[in-house]
């Protein structure tokens, strides 16, 4: 009984304790009698800040950078043809001439011991032949990944357009239902004092209540397809509207 006690007060603490978070977690909803497009910066630096936080585009940038060096790298694979050697000579190395001023003569050299450095160079006939055809098809992948990241561009710029003015026509739309409730909630008020003193009967004022109820719900589902517009933008824009609006 105990333990089963202690699990039941446990469990209510942390119900509790939710509900109290649920209560005083704020809401980033903006005032909805206020005129959104007035308070939100240009589409066009929306749109900036879009491309600028995408990963997509992001993604599509790197593989840019690594396609420009891949094309680089082919235009200069042709030096690991090139080789460089150094080496020690000692001994006798003569070296046998012959004299031009006086026929029949030989004359001799010796080379003194040191050090011997210099550069061969073996480019093979593939190198010489497909060099230009390999640099072509680094070059054509590069401008393939460009084009690529500009349809992510493109692709992010529309939805981002088509987010934009669907929160601004859910934000009006809910301005509507708000003042249509409203209007609707001090009709009901007005008829229930008329009601109370005889002027109208439980006909009219069932007809305004059933007219506040369905202002009432129209209102809430306004403000459910403007939430979802409004909560979507932070993942299609990578910041939030707060962090939109004008300074």
């Amino acid at each position: 009984m105990a333990l089963a006690t202690f699990s039941l007060m446990l469990f209510g603490g942390q119900a509790i304790g939710q509900t109290n978070n649920a209560k005083t977690a704020p809401t980033e909803l903006p005032d909805e009698q206020k005129d959104l497009q007035s308070q939100l910066l240009p589409l066009e630096d929306i749109l900036d800040i879009a491309v600028k936080n995408s990963p997509s585009v992001k993604f599509q940038s790197d593989l840019i950078e690594a396609a420009k060096s891949q094309l680089e790298f082919s235009k200069r694979v042709w030096t690991n043809n090139i080789t460089g050697f150094v080496n020690y000579s000692s001994g006798n190395q003569s070296i046998i001439t012959s004299d031009s001023q006086t026929a029949g003569n030989l004359s001799s050299s010796n080379i003194t011991n040191g050090y011997r450095m210099g550069v061969q160079i073996n480019l093979p006939l593939y190198e010489l032949v497909g060099r230009k055809a390999r640099v072509n098809l680094y070059k054509y992948q590069l401008n393939s990944t460009v084009d690529k990241r500009d349809e992510s561009i493109q692709e992010l710029r529309k939805n981002v357009i088509q987010l934009y003015y669907s929160l601004l026509y859910y934000n009006n739309v809910l301005n509507i239902r708000s003042e249509a409730k409203q209007s609707a909630i001090n009709q009901v008020a007005v008829a229930q004092k008329q009601f109370k003193d005889g002027v109208i009967d439980i006909a009219e004022l069932s007809r305004l209540k059933t007219f506040e109820v369905n202002a009432r719900a129209d209102y809430e589902e306004a403000k459910r397809e403007f939430s979802i517009a409004y909560y979507q933008v932070e993942p299609v824009v990578g910041v939030s509207v707060p962090q939109l609006m004008r300074k």
